[in-house]
């Protein structure tokens, strides 16, 4: 089997394994690590900072920096001590990253016994399923792009990729087949260009194919071809979060959507349902697979909060569903 020597932890992960000093994060679920290659990804997505033409640093993925560790000390820090809900590897694309990331998942079992995901870019059946019997619990490929000539213009071939939608596609389909429903998720980014109806659509299709959805604000990282780019409208983005959130609890369908003249996004629920369907916040927590929570990785720390890695107050709780402008009742 093919062995590696260096892999990148999220600085958090870093500090709470004790490679790094630093403040422990409360509620840090989920520990990141990324792979390593000395030639970087052979991707170009305009977002990330990873990204082929990108003049950010080279240990940053979206806000987060990601030192270089060396790779079997990283593995023996995952011990009884420090207790995380999920794994999550990162992978850049380059040639033998499936092979890499088999490596990982082999040691990574050698310490860690609960739920492992790996985000990483269309593969084949075969490799999925390798993946999947190395230890893997669920898979993310994301599309991360509401609509196929948006996913065109900052993932694929104005980008001078060989991503295309279709592929993208049909590799998520091959996940489900591979891992089964609810264990695959995929990334929407709102803000790069949808509308909130395209956004609503495309979440509905998600999961209508068991396919969970991991919603993201788009931030701007200096060095990206995006980085003069703003972020989405905050009630905008309320909206999608609460369908997601009423997708993922099989509530909402076609039937309880509705659109305005302007494509903005309503429920057809009664205010009372709708309210009490919302009450813990759960709508507006980093959302993706179980268990992660993802401090600050799309929020500048003293900025809006997109995504709340936490429980939210109550006070939090309102705020937001005030913001979403969903309970709205007439009178």
């Amino acid at each position: 089997m093919k062995t590696i020597e260096k892999v990148r932890l999220s600085i958090g992960t870093a500090i709470q394994l004790g490679l790094e000093r630093g403040n422990l994060i409360p509620d840090f679920t989920s520990a990141f690590l990324m792979t390593y290659c000395e030639t970087g990804c052979r991707a170009n997505c305009a977002f990330c900072p990873q990204a082929r033409e990108s003049t950010s640093a080279l240990n940053k993925l979206s806000r987060i920096s990601w030192p270089v560790y060396d790779f079997q000390n990283s593995m023996s820090s995952f011990n009884d001590s420090v207790k995380f809900q999920r794994i999550c590897i990162q992978c850049l694309n380059y040639q033998g990253v499936a092979d890499d990331t088999v490596y990982i998942l082999t040691e990574l079992r050698k310490h860690y016994d609960g739920p492992i995901s790996v985000c990483i870019h269309p593969l084949q059946s075969t490799d999925l399923r390798r993946l999947r019997d190395s230890g893997a619990t669920n898979i993310g490929i994301a599309i991360d792009a509401a609509t196929p000539a948006i996913f065109n213009q900052i993932k694929g071939e104005e980008r001078d990729s060989d991503y295309r939608w279709e592929t993208h596609r049909q590799a998520l389909s091959d996940a489900v087949e591979v891992f089964g429903d609810g264990n695959v998720t995929t990334h929407l980014i709102v803000g790069l260009g949808e509308t909130e109806r395209e956004a609503s659509e495309f979440l509905i299709e998600m999961f209508q194919q068991g396919i969970c959805v991991g919603l993201f604000a788009f931030t701007s990282v200096r060095g990206t071809s995006l980085e003069g780019e703003s972020s989405p409208d905050l009630g905008s983005y309320r909206r999608l979060q609460i369908l997601r959130h009423l997708l993922s609890q099989g509530v909402s369908s076609h039937e309880l959507v509705e659109y305005n003249e302007t494509g903005e996004l309503s429920f057809s629920m009664e205010p009372e349902k709708l309210e009490q369907s919302l009450a813990t916040g759960q709508a507006f927590r980093v959302s993706g697979c179980s268990g992660c929570n993802r401090p600050y990785y799309n929020e500048r720390p003293g900025g809006t909060s997109y995504n709340f890695p936490r429980t939210l107050s109550e006070n939090e709780v309102k705020s937001a569903l005030e913001v979403s402008g969903v309970l709205k009742r007439d009178g």
